[in-house]
């Protein structure tokens, strides 16, 4: 496995296997070549003591007076040592049993060591035997002396022996360290590579998985603030990716409302300049008609002039009622009404209209149905909505106005037979200016900022609006607050 820049990653188990295992190799090596350098000088430092205190033993024993031949006799056996004791006078007391220590010929001294009490230690060689012993010789409180021999290569052998058995287990003890350090790093370090593989998914923004080791130690601490910065990084991510794509909506509607402002720059414009130009043509044509006498043709030309003019009027009033809803600054009364009230109240007013245009108009509203809003302002709504029924009803020339419950709203429905609006037009018609029926003559009076007027009321009021198409015709609906 390699990581970002290439270089080779050594598994933390690996890492902490070979580190604690080094140490361990270390230390075993260390108490081996001690045990090989150290225990032959302990093991012979050891039988000189107990050669010591024994010729204290046999000096204690010589004062009391006591015949010390079986005495001796079972030092010799209880210590593995050869005991010779003379005299005062020079004469044997008592010669060991292996006579290979007796003097029977010379001996080599290859070490000594004496001490200021007159005794010593060396270490003598049998030439017959080659055989090497150390010695102790020492006076006795009686005038006599004693000598002390074990075999120093019985010490050696035993030291030997005990270094092969430390050797032994020693290195049994090593394999068998090795074997648990294998086995309790991968138990160690198992967390900590599950870690290291959720902090790797985090880092590619993968926040689905949590460490799930519940332990008191420092793991513990760190597999639950590795959970808690996973949290707190999901909730950061997911609140910029919320910011992020509001922005986006922010920048594409003040795009939108950038390409609207320029629509209803132009809009405007295109609505005033037919009527200017009108107004601009017909004026010097009465000014001429005037100049040769033709009263009538002037009188004529300046009913038109006037026509215009109210167009352009209305307009005006229509822009300026729009701007104002939509500027935000206008409060809206609340006050409660009769909503079948209000769409009779209309109907009643405009039945001439109705006749006129043979269209057949249907209050399907229940009495006693009591909303609460700005009745004269919803009254626009009711108003340009029906006229809007009214301008593009056709075939059985039904106009409907029906009501239903959702939630705590009266969803009021205007419908009008009719043919529907297409896609295309139906997601646009909310935006000043915009006529679905481009072919209509602007001689209507009708400048496409109904529906905008529509849509800045519902906004007013904090409640929805909408249109859909049927079978028949097209159903146009708003939203007004239910009554407690």
């Amino acid at each position: 496995m390699k990581n970002k820049n290439g270089k080779k990653i050594i598994s933390i188990r690996a890492r902490l296997f070979f580190e604690v295992g080094a140490v361990i190799l270390v230390a075993v090596s260390f108490i081996l070549s001690l045990n090989y350098f150290l225990l032959p000088t302990i093991y012979t430092y050891n039988e000189k003591q107990k050669m010591k205190n024994v010729c204290k033993d046999i000096d204690n024993y010589l004062a009391d007076g006591v015949n010390p031949s079986g005495y001796f006799s079972s030092l010799e056996k209880e210590n593995g040592f050869s005991i010779d004791v003379y005299q005062k006078d020079g004469n044997p007391l008592y010669i060991g049993t292996e006579d290979i220590f007796y003097a029977s010929g010379k001996v080599t001294v290859s070490q000594r060591e004496d001490y200021d009490d007159g005794s010593f230690f060396e270490v003598q060689t049998n030439p017959k035997s080659n055989k090497q012993y150390i010695v102790y010789g020492a006076e006795l409180m009686s005038g006599g002396e004693v000598e002390l021999f074990s075999s120093k290569e019985y010490i050696d052998n035993t030291a030997r022996i005990a270094v092969m058995i430390t050797n032994a287990t020693s290195v049994t003890a090593l394999l068998l360290a090795l074997v648990f350090i294998y086995f309790y790093t991968g138990r160690f370090t198992k967390p900590l590579i599950a870690m290291s593989e959720i902090t790797g998914k985090m880092a590619k923004m993968d926040f689905s998985e949590k460490c799930s080791f519940e332990r008191n130690d420092e793991i513990g601490v760190l597999s639950s603030s590795i959970n808690y910065l996973s949290d707190s990084l999901n909730t950061t991510l997911n609140d910029l990716n919320l910011k992020n794509e509001k922005l986006k909506e922010d920048i594409e509607k003040e795009k939108n409302l950038e390409k609207i402002r320029k629509e209803f720059i132009s809009n405007v414009s295109h609505e005033l300049k037919t009527p200017i130009s009108i107004i601009r043509g017909y004026s010097e044509g009465a000014g001429l008609m005037l100049e040769s006498g033709e009263i009538d043709g002037a009188k004529s030309y300046c009913d038109i002039i006037v026509n215009e003019t109210e167009k352009m009027n209305a307009l005006v009033l229509q822009l300026l009622e729009l701007s104002k809803y939509e500027s935000g600054n206008i409060e809206i009364s609340k006050e409660e009404f009769d909503v079948a009230g209000m769409i009779n109240d209309y109907a009643f007013g405009n039945e001439m209209k109705f006749n006129e245009n043979g269209i057949k108009f249907e209050n399907e509203i229940p009495n006693g149905l009591i909303g609460i809003g700005d009745t004269i302002k919803l009254g626009m709504v009711v108003n340009n909505y029906i006229s809007n029924a009214v301008s593009h009803t056709s075939g059985d020339k039904i106009i409907k106005v029906s009501c239903e419950e959702i939630d705590d709203n009266y969803r009021v429905k205007v419908f009008n037979t009719g043919e529907n609006i297409s896609q295309e037009d139906i997601e646009k018609i909310w935006i000043s200016f915009y006529r679905a029926d481009k072919s209509r003559s602007r001689s209507e009076g009708r400048f496409g900022l109904g529906l905008s007027i529509v849509s800045a009321i519902q906004k007013l009021h904090k409640r929805e609006y909408g249109v859909y198409n049927t079978d028949d015709g097209v159903c146009f609906w708003f939203d007004i607050e239910k009554a407690d």
